[in-house]
């Protein structure tokens, strides 16, 4: 595989993030209790990503596993897409799959009750703005701190962001541009630009 997938700038990571928050909260204790949750990327003055900001299920073994070890793995998947031979003018091209990817590693879990009221405030501000909208957690009345007792917020450190973009970044500029232009009106199309 080409180095140049994971030369991507620091900027795209934090807005790859921003774009697509689904994903996989990966315990290094137990992979097997692994779980797909919303989450955001905070950076330092500087744009530097510095943790992961989230919440969890209180029941979900993840949960407890992190509370007692705080290493994890953060998966982040966003786009991806077949790439058929038939797309490309170039006699012998064989098919691929293009995707965007970010793996982040973290040694430190802190998951506290403090954190879960501001982590859940930030995703709805973060998703709802995204949509035009300005609804807010204060819409969902009496109910609202029910809801938060079941679950627990959570932010861990970011000891490593490991984006892995494959846009065709390999191929001549031929070849990017015929992917490019089958794609759209594809999110990956986007991207390729």
């Amino acid at each position: 595989m080409s180095s140049a997938f994971g030369d991507v700038s620091t900027d795209d990571v934090v807005k790859f993030a921003a774009e697509f928050p689904l994903a996989w909260i990966t315990p290094v204790a137990d992979p097997a209790a692994s779980l797909l949750m919303p989450l955001l990327i905070e950076t330092d003055p500087a744009g530097q990503p510095v943790s992961v900001v989230g919440h969890l299920p209180r029941r979900a073994p993840a949960t407890e596993l992190l509370q007692q070890d705080g290493r994890a793995v953060f998966l982040f998947l966003g786009p991806n897409a077949y790439i058929p031979p038939a797309w490309v003018s170039k006699p012998g091209w064989v098919p691929t799959w293009n995707f965007l990817s970010l793996k982040i590693l973290s040694d430190q879990a802190e998951i506290e009750d403090s954190l879960t009221r501001p982590a859940v405030e930030a995703l709805v501000r973060h998703m709802e703005s995204r949509q035009g909208s300005d609804w807010s957690v204060d819409d969902i009345g009496e109910r609202y701190d029910t809801l938060l007792n079941q679950i627990i917020g959570f932010r861990s450190n970011i000891t490593s962001a490991q984006p892995r973009f494959k846009l065709g970044q390999d191929e001549t500029p031929a070849v990017h541009e015929e992917i490019k232009q089958a794609l759209e009106p594809h999110p990956m199309a986007q991207w390729m630009k």
